[in-house]
């Protein structure tokens, strides 16, 4: 009896264990599915807060989540493609309605080893080369926008050398159309720094802690294709570059927290080239730019803004070479500032929907040589309000209305991608 009771106790007691086993091994299965649960959500965050672009020294991304300009610097070896657009229709008040094919952008890169890549920009601008359309007889044109070598050679450290995107302003460097929020760049980035600005020469890019420091020296433009309204018309774009006076540029970058980015730029330059206009020497024409900007994303807000100024010497001789009115100071700045309201109206979804405003102060003629006149069509004040939507964190969508306080009001529709 007592043998028959202790065999019964055996058994209980080895099916208990058994259960208590298998009661572990679900608690232990249970707990694996709860970490990577948490993994996935962390890594969303980190993607999420993670810098975008005008990555420089020490850049990284996980391969599976870099996208246009960060994608080489994800790859580990070989060929690396990428891009952008933009399509945008543009109703203007009192003209000619005008819709655009932008531009085509491909991001093609090589990753040659550990430390050396080449990194390339190559843009299609207003869908075609032709001569004509229906709204004007400039051409479309197939250009690089950048496109260097870079040595990689320490975490905090790169050099770079060919055509490099000069290191100024906010859009410059960062001119994806998620990065920013209406359809249209400012015209300060537009006129003032001739966005999108490139030069050929070498690039230093150092990081230390939260802050990022960039130095170029080598082409710029050329000041004999100054204007009234601004340097864009002295971009040279690689072209066959006029030479004779280098340019030097410094930018420096601090980010105190995740959420926000502080800098400023500085431009250098004389700008004369040793050109003639006719049989007019062009004077040396000492050119700077100076910038500062602010980049601040807190929660479900987006704020950013920029102020621009820049001198010229000898303006007044200029005037004088090539009859065109250049001034001895111009100014602009930005501001703008939107709100996600997706989680309020659609709570499930990843998609962001930001009502946007900006405001713009620009002025090209802001200081004229003595006895020289400026001209009121070269001071605007600009407020653009509008919608920026993505669906998905690479595709944007974009509506919005510029009032223009001494031009025709504009209003805009625009879609763009980055892969």
């Amino acid at each position: 009896m007592i043998m028959i009771r202790t065999s019964f106790l055996l058994r209980v007691a080895a099916v208990s264990a058994a259960c208590t086993a298998l009661l572990a091994q679900e608690t232990v299965e249970q707990r694996l599915d709860r970490l990577e649960r948490e993994n996935r959500e962390l890594r969303s965050r980190v993607d999420a807060i993670a810098p975008s672009a005008g990555a420089g020294a020490g850049a990284s991304a996980g391969a599976g989540g870099a996208v246009g300009f960060d994608k080489v610097y994800a790859t580990d070896h070989g060929v690396s493609l990428a891009g952008y657009g933009e399509v945008l229709f543009t109703q203007n008040s009192g003209r000619t309605d005008v819709a655009d094919a932008l531009r085509t952008v491909l991001y093609v890169g090589y990753r040659f080893d550990a430390q050396w890549l080449f990194h390339s920009e190559i843009e299609l601008e207003h869908g075609t080369t032709a001569d004509a359309s229906g709204t004007t007889s400039s051409t479309g044109e197939v250009s690089l926008e950048f496109g260097y070598l870079e040595y990689e050679a320490c975490p905090c450290l790169s050099l770079r050398a060919g055509m490099v995107l000069m290191p100024v302003g906010l859009v410059n460097e960062q001119h994806e159309p998620t990065m920013f929020l209406p359809a249209q760049r400012a015209q300060t980035e537009n006129r003032i720094l001739p966005t999108t600005w490139r030069e050929l020469g070498f690039e230093a890019v150092a990081t230390f802690g939260d802050c990022e420091a960039k130095w170029f020296v080598g082409t710029g433009l050329d000041g004999e294709d100054f204007a009234a309204s601004g340097y864009r018309a002295g971009r040279q774009k690689g072209n066959r570059e006029a030479a004779d006076d280098i340019a030097t540029a410094l930018r420096f970058d601090v980010r105190p927290c995740d959420t926000i980015t502080l800098g400023a730029s500085g431009f250098y330059q004389k700008a004369g080239q040793d050109g003639l206009r006719g049989t007019t020497p062009i004077p040396e024409l000492d050119t700077v730019i100076a910038e500062g900007h602010v980049d601040w994303r807190p929660g479900s807000w987006v704020v950013r803004g920029l102020v621009a100024t820049a001198w010229n010497d000898d303006a007044a001789q200029f005037g004088a070479a090539t009859g065109r009115n250049l001034a001895e100071r111009m100014f602009g700045a930005y501001a703008e500032v939107g709100y996600d309201i997706a989680p309020w109206l659609l709570r499930e979804s990843q998609a962001a929907v930001l009502p946007f405003v900006r405001y713009e102060r620009i002025d090209t003629q802001r200081e004229m040589p003595t006895g020289v006149a400026a001209n009121e069509a070269n001071d605007s004040g600009i407020l653009t309000v509008g919608v920026h939507v993505r669906p998905i964190e690479q595709i944007v969508f974009k509506v919005d209305f510029e009032a223009w306080d001494d031009s025709f009001d504009r209003l805009n529709l625009s879609m763009g991608y980055v892969f």
